[in-house]
């Protein structure tokens, strides 16, 4: 599997920032796009349906979770693999690292450097809404 990674410093302590983005039922707390989302406990795990604009409508299965982490795969068309890893990292009582990770394998090898480029394009810009929700930009 590839992966893609991204985070950064924050000047906040982990509790802080994960009651923000660590709440897996709770995305639109940080992710502005999304326009709706529901959660329900199916027999394969936790399942949260995001709605989109333009109504579309994404479906994302969490595989693991700890206390500061979360992980959750999505059928991609364009994928064979996908998983994303949403993290916190303590630091000190006031600072700790978001990251971000994702693994995946695109089904047509001949795209793994444009997905690469999305993915981080896609990485950095959930970090600055991180950011923006936890007051810090």
């Amino acid at each position: 599997m590839n992966e893609v990674s991204y985070g950064e410093d924050i000047a906040l302590g982990a509790d802080t920032v994960w009651a923000v983005i660590g709440d897996f039922s709770g995305i639109r707390k940080w992710a502005g796009a999304v326009e709706a989302e529901t959660t329900e406990i199916t027999p394969e795990g936790k399942v949260r349906t995001l709605t989109m604009p333009g109504g579309r409508s994404i479906s994302e299965r969490m595989t693991d979770e700890g206390p500061y982490h979360y992980t959750y795969t999505l059928d991609r068309p364009d994928m064979d693999a996908y998983l994303s890893t949403v993290s916190v990292v303590p630091g000190s009582s006031d600072a700790c690292r978001i990251e971000l990770i994702v693994k995946f394998t695109p089904k047509d090898p001949s795209t793994l450097d444009a997905a690469t480029e999305q993915l981080t394009k896609f990485c950095r810009g959930n970090v600055k809404a991180m950011k923006r929700a936890l007051g810090l930009g």
